[in-house]
């Protein structure tokens, strides 16, 4: 019993662990290229690409919500040929080259437009925000694969592969003197490669073997045994049997829905409802449930700096720089997202309990956050002009207070996956009104860095505190379903799990 709790352990933590060392190292990359351009570029030109940047994220929110519905999708237990999965995918990346090509023309002709709306310089550099952000939709469709079918070493393998390619061009692009633009460029060729390194390994990994679903409680046994629940020990009830005899069924014959000596066991899931669509229509659906609930945890994510950089242009590489640093948290849930999302979705489709998954993921997420916001509460000014520079300092005094925002946050990207994996989709309206009110407070703030981090914080603590009260209820709602179906079958000549056999007393109880 030990060695399995073990294995189940290490094998929980394997994918996880392997995704959140994968976001450590792209965290790394990210800081060499923001350490390169902060020492390459002016403040003013820093900030035009954090801002760029924040657009860019902003707008992948569309990959990202495909990604969601393509793990729905792949891990629907529908039956699928091995020539209707390919077809599928071979359908959905052609329409994704389609909307690459679309996105592209109308980003040349309104990026003057939304650059002047935004106060932004750079008007080409918002062009390639938008078509690096439909590349993106490539990407996190050979991600979502990959996740739905658990190759997370593989997965890893392609964070850093695309993030290097992606930082080494930038760096590269910007180095050659190109400046905003260069960086927007080595952002949009750097993804398109990552698109191609993970469709190469989607064609490596086949899509594993489906379990079999969980049905509802079983009729009175008739003489078949039945493997759900069995017990040890006399059964001290008037007429029933002695250890290692047997109660009649009702037609007379031997009943072996309870007979000893054997342990106490149950090889069945428990019976948690879980999405069943498939098909164009569910994933059409699931997209748009999905980008419901990413578009304003993409604002929640991104829009703080987007504001300080409107409301005070001299402020807004300082601000980015302390952005970049507490953002550590966020990147590596975002890391961990992809293993929590494919794994929540399968467990329950199996009928299987998932607390213990979002659990693992929460302390990924929430232990370098506390360790961020301890470490810029007493050497935040050094830490901060030793890897931005001295002139990118000015707001260090408000470190420890944003990191502790992104903190909450990346809390609030963990249980929006999670209930997305759950196919709950009332998270949408709840984002959608903490993300106004989060903005609203961030726009009172004036664009000062302290005052933006305190009301940051709020804000997504209050975020954060919402979500996990949908994840209690959904929890509670889950048990529920699980003890509906136990009564039934007890009823029907079983015993269900944590009661005591008919007119007995309680039995030792084993794992269930």
């Amino acid at each position: 019993m030990a060695t399995r709790s073990r294995a189940m352990i290490a094998g929980m933590l394997a994918g996880p662990a392997a995704l959140a060392v994968a976001g450590v190292l792209v965290n790394g990359l990210n800081l060499f290229m923001n350490l390169v351009l902060a020492r390459v570029l002016d403040p003013a030109r820093y900030g035009a690409v954090v801002v760029q940047v924040s657009i860019f994220m902003i707008l992948s929110v569309v990959g990202n919500a495909l990604l969601i519905a393509v793990v729905q999708r792949e891990t629907a237990d529908d039956g699928d040929s091995r020539r209707a999965q390919r077809a599928w995918i071979r359908r959905l990346r052609g329409v994704c080259g389609i909307g690459v090509v679309a996105a592209s023309a109308a980003a040349v002709l309104l990026c003057r437009p939304a650059a002047a709306l935004l106060s932004y310089a750079h008007p080409l550099a918002v062009a390639e925000a938008v078509i690096g952000a439909a590349v993106w939709t490539l990407l996190c469709v050979e991600r979502g694969v990959l996740q739905a079918r658990g190759a997370y070493p593989r997965l890893a393998v392609n964070f850093v592969v695309e993030a290097a390619l992606r930082i080494g061009l930038i760096v590269a692009f910007v180095g050659a003197g190109l400046g905003v633009n260069g960086a927007g460029l080595g952002l949009v060729l750097g993804i398109a490669l990552g698109a191609e390194h993970a469709r190469l390994g989607v064609a490596k990994v086949p899509r594993p073997a489906r379990a079999a679903k969980p049905h509802a409680a079983a009729p009175p046994s008739t003489g078949a045994p039945d493997s759900r629940v069995t017990f040890t020990g006399p059964v001290r009830s008037g007429g029933a049997p002695a250890l290692g005899e047997q109660a009649p069924g009702p037609d007379g014959a031997p009943d072996t829905a309870v007979s000893g000596p054997r342990p106490l066991t149950a090889t069945g899931p428990l019976l948690i409802p879980g999405p069943t669509r498939s098909g164009r229509s569910g994933l059409l659906a699931d997209t748009w449930v999905a980008l419901g609930a990413l578009v304003p945890l993409a604002l929640l994510q991104n829009m703080d700096v987007v504001i300080v950089g409107w409301l005070d242009h001299d402020g807004a590489g300082a601000y980015a720089a302390i952005s970049t640093a507490c953002k550590i948290p966020v990147f590596i849930g975002l890391a961990v997202a992809n293993f929590l999302l494919p794994e929540a979705a399968r467990r329950r489709a199996a009928g299987h309990g998932t607390a213990p998954v979002l659990a693992v993921a929460l302390a990924f997420v929430v232990t370098p956050g506390l360790l961020l916001a301890a470490l810029g509460s007493v050497a935040a000014r050094p830490l901060l002009s030793m890897v931005f520079g001295p002139d990118l300092a000015g707001a260090a005094s408000s470190l420890s207070v944003l990191a502790l925002g992104m903190t909450c946050l990346a809390v609030t990207l963990m249980c929006t996956t999670y209930l997305l994996g759950a196919a709950q989709r009332q998270v949408v309206a709840v984002l959608t009104v903490c993300a106004v009110v989060t903005a609203a407070a961030l726009g009172l703030a004036g664009g000062d860095p302290m005052r933006t981090s305190l009301a940051g914080l709020a804000c997504h603590a209050m975020t954060a505190l919402v979500l996990g009260a949908l994840v209690h209820r959904l929890h509670r709602a889950d048990a529920r379903a699980a003890t509906a179906p136990a009564a039934a079958t007890g009823e029907a000549g079983t015993v269900p799990p944590g009661q005591h056999p008919p007119g007995g007393e309680a039995q030792p109880v084993g794992v269930w």
